[in-house]
């Protein structure tokens, strides 16, 4: 059986005790904090995780026009900054993961006035500068590919792939994300085998970006190639509400009763497909 998580920023402005109850509710292993380091306090992480045995295998990185990678001005050095207080957060609390996005979330299109090339060695250089820095935590960078509606930059786990084959970093891998790869890759399954060496984390939604199982996505076939590729990593719980822009999540008044079922749906079904799995073995 997969560790099975859930992303914390997704629940809107609850109190994070809530939120660590319900993942004892239904039998979660883990909880992946929000990479804030700013205004988490790790203490009380530590407190809730300890109470409702809870652990913390990643972390999910908040990247917008003020963390910027692709720049190689003060936005760029912002980003850096950021991600190495993260690193320190993540060891304070036990994770070994940051989720990364190498351009801010939310802008679909490159400035006129920089070159592709010139963006992505800016990429390169700050996640190399970071990872450096991460190394001697022993915690890992996992790259993530969105959909075109939310950057413009890295959108495919085959751009993903390209991108961190460059950077060339030990601390440096991938993440997938079920939902963007809906929208993205044009075979999943075959997506996924392409990263295998490099896959360090998964991030589970349906294609309606609701709880798995509520959509169309085929995640008995996903689980048999995570299983096949002797994927060792989380499966984390990163569903939504239906609604136009997914980063104002964070920020709305908590819609507990529909979190409530999205959780038990995400988790019963996704061990379901466990199941399933083991008796054809």
């Amino acid at each position: 059986m997969y560790h099975i998580g859930m992303t914390q920023w997704i629940v809107g402005n609850e109190p994070l005790e809530e939120s660590c109850k319900r993942l004892e509710k239904y039998d979660y292993d883990g909880i992946e904090f929000a990479a804030d380091p700013y205004h988490l306090d790790i203490a009380k992480c530590r407190e809730l995780m300890e109470k409702y045995h809870l652990n913390c295998h990643s972390l999910c990185g908040l990247f917008d026009e003020s963390r910027d990678l692709t720049d190689d001005g003060e936005a760029g050095k912002n980003a850096i900054r950021y991600l190495k207080d993260s690193v320190k957060f993540a060891k304070a609390i036990g994770a070994k993961i940051i989720i990364v996005v190498p351009s801010p979330v939310g802008r679909t299109a490159k400035a006129e006035n920089v070159s592709l090339e010139n963006i992505t060695a800016n990429a390169i250089k700050n996640i190399r500068e970071a990872a450096d820095y991460a190394q001697k935590y022993d915690i890992k960078f996992a790259i993530e590919a969105i959909n075109r509606y939310e950057t413009y930059f890295i959108n495919t786990l085959e751009k993903a792939l390209d991108f961190v084959r460059k950077i060339n970093h030990p601390a440096v891998g991938i993440m997938a994300d079920t939902f963007h790869m809906s929208i993205e890759e044009r075979n999943i399954a075959d997506s996924l085998l392409m990263v295998k060496d490099y896959l360090l984390h998964v991030h589970i939604a349906d294609n309606t970006r609701e709880a798995a199982g509520m959509g169309n996505i085929d995640f008995k076939e996903i689980l048999c190639v995570l299983n096949r590729i002797g994927y060792a990593g989380s499966l984390t719980m990163e569903f939504m509400y239906r609604m136009a822009n997914p980063y104002s999540a964070q920020e709305m008044n908590t819609q507990s009763m529909l979190i409530d079922q999205y959780a038990k749906q995400a988790i019963e079904y996704i061990r379901m497909v466990e199941r399933e799995l083991e008796e054809f073995k």
